[in-house]
């Protein structure tokens, strides 16, 4: 990761990798997510995408161990 961080940091185009960032992605305020590294760190975060109904009650479960820690 802090090697696509660099690549990132110099201007390098199409630098995705997850992390565990301040999001809006779900309702959490942190939550693992692909994003784009770019100069100015991360430029883009990405959506979740769609979800299948085991996939969606898995993050709905999910969610509340994630808040609590």
């Amino acid at each position: 990761f802090a090697d696509a961080c660099l690549h990132g940091l110099r201007g390098d185009a199409g630098i995705v990798r997850c992390a565990f960032v301040a999001s809006e992605v779900t309702e959490l305020p942190f939550f693992a997510s692909k994003v784009r590294l770019g100069r100015a760190g991360i430029e883009e975060i990405y959506p979740l995408g769609p979800l299948s109904a085991y996939e969606r009650s898995g993050l709905e479960k999910l969610k509340k161990e994630l808040l609590a820690s």
